[in-house]
């Protein structure tokens, strides 16, 4: 086998005084297709470790010189992400306990048996596994450019965040289109924050929660005696935002009567209060929202025409969560962390059911329902990591309909297909549902990068 092969492979390092013991275990371990390296002593397992990328140790305990649990310790010292098991036979429980409190994932008892051995060091390399995919989660989340608070690598956020670099610069006034829960408002803010208005109040109104008789008052102010109640003057948030941004979300549920003082608003950049009659000039941006089809209520005679187009100079669709291949993963351990630290507790992170039960699910509330669903399971978990049993029944439900119907998941390759068109139809799959995204597809193959590039090239 090749040394790019081999590196590809996981390692797992055997250390036992006793050399027939030794070749014993490492040949099962070989067996299952992994890469084996052995030491004779504590002292050579930590050279070892400092010199190769080991997942799994799996070490005698009673040896001359250091003992297992003495290099379990160091182990953890060199390199903390290892997982250890210990074999003994001298299999006390005492001995369990002490080894089990210093951080061993699991205890093995001589004479080993073939399977337990093979199956305890399979347990650990997955619990490697999804500690490592949880700490590059992690790392990922906190490299990414997360502009008020957004998140996100898939091809159509990416898309969408480059239109929105590219607008923020200008004055031009911005119109958002998504469902509900995409962000809308976050996206708004992160407009704000990389435009030259930075340093002015952004403010936002939501149009549908006002009710239509106090939203022209609401969004232009009122001069005291303007009606019931009106005991003095009052700013609007077109006051409010001058030499900054003024959102105004659901913008579709605006009446006719407060349509045409926003239109005079955007073009003249001037208004007059409720019960005023003096204009008020402004310098304000605007950037609107509305999960409705405009464009629609245009034809059906709801929503002004010149307004629409004053307001769509620059349109930007924002990509529900469904869309957004490979990104739950991400906005899941952004939003673990952050209510982790609200609630003073720590998790792992997501156990391998979990994961496959928020990726499964289609998300019609977006990001929004996921966010609450991270944030319920934060709360209700009781372990060191959330597991399927901590998500709301609507996500555990779409794990088993998954089960139910492999087919919306599998790829039926006929007998007698030779490997090479195996490889190429997995990896073209595997990309087509990654949305081309090569470094995710090498995680969820188990390859690298390199492999996944050097594959497409061959089948080119």
């Amino acid at each position: 086998m090749s040394t790019a092969a081999a590196d590809e492979r996981e390692t797992v390092l055997v250390v036992d005084d006793d050399p027939g013991h030794l070749e014993s275990v490492l040949r099962i371990l070989e067996r299952e297709g992994l890469r084996v390296l052995s030491a004779p002593s504590g002292e050579n397992a930590l050279e070892t470790l400092r010199n190769e990328e080991i997942r799994v140790v799996v070490t005698d305990l009673m040896m001359p010189g250091m003992s297992g649990v003495a290099l379990l310790r160091a182990a953890k010292a060199i390199a903390p992400h290892v997982e250890v098991v210990l074999m003994t036979a001298y299999g006390t429980v005492e001995a369990a306990v002490e080894a089990m409190k210093e951080g061993a994932d699991d205890f093995l008892t001589k004479p080993l048996r073939r399977h337990q051995l093979v199956r305890t060091v399979k347990k650990a390399l997955e619990k490697y596994r999804l500690l490592e995919e949880n700490r590059r989660l992690r790392e990922k989340v906190a490299q990414l450019s997360k502009v008020g608070g957004l998140v996100g690598s898939s091809p159509a956020f990416r898309s969408a965040m480059e239109t929105v670099r590219q607008a923020a610069a200008s004055n031009a006034t911005i119109l958002l289109l998504g469902e509900s829960g995409t962000g809308k408002e976050l996206v708004a803010r992160a407009i704000h924050e990389l435009s030259p208005r930075a340093s002015g109040p952004f403010v936002p109104i939501d149009c549908a929660a006002i009710p239509e008789s106090l939203l022209e008052s609401e969004l232009f102010g009122h001069e005291a005696g303007a009606f019931t109640g009106a005991t003095r003057r009052k700013e609007g948030r077109f006051e409010k935002a001058d030499r900054g941004t003024l959102f105004l979300d659901e913008v579709g549920e605006m009446s006719p009567a407060v349509q045409a003082k926003l239109l005079r608003a955007i073009q003249e950049g001037e208004f007059v209060r409720v019960g005023g009659t003096q204009p008020v000039r402004v310098d304000v941006r605007i950037v609107a929202a509305t999960n409705r089809d405009l464009q629609q209520e245009v034809r059906e005679g709801r929503f002004r025409e010149d307004l629409y187009y004053r307001l769509h100079v620059v349109q930007i669709r924002l990509p529900p969560l469904r869309e957004r291949h490979g990104d739950v993963p991400l906005l899941a351990a952004h939003f673990l962390r952050r209510f982790s630290e609200e609630n003073r507790r720590e998790f792992e992170g997501f156990s391998p059911e979990a994961l496959r039960a928020l990726e499964a699910y289609s998300w019609p509330g977006n990001v929004r329902e996921l966010e609450n669903a991270i944030e319920r399971a934060v709360v209700l978990a009781r372990g060191s990591r959330i597991e399927l049993e901590d998500l709301p029944e609507t996500v555990r439900e779409a794990v088993r309909q998954e089960g139910a119907t492999p087919s919306d998941r599998a790829i039926v390759i006929p007998f007698g297909t030779p490997m090479e068109e195996i490889e190429r139809r997995v990896i073209e799959e595997t990309l087509r549902r990654t949305g081309g995204d090569k470094a995710l597809a090498a995680r969820i193959l188990g390859v690298s990068t390199r492999t996944i590039y050097r594959k497409i090239d061959r089948t080119r």
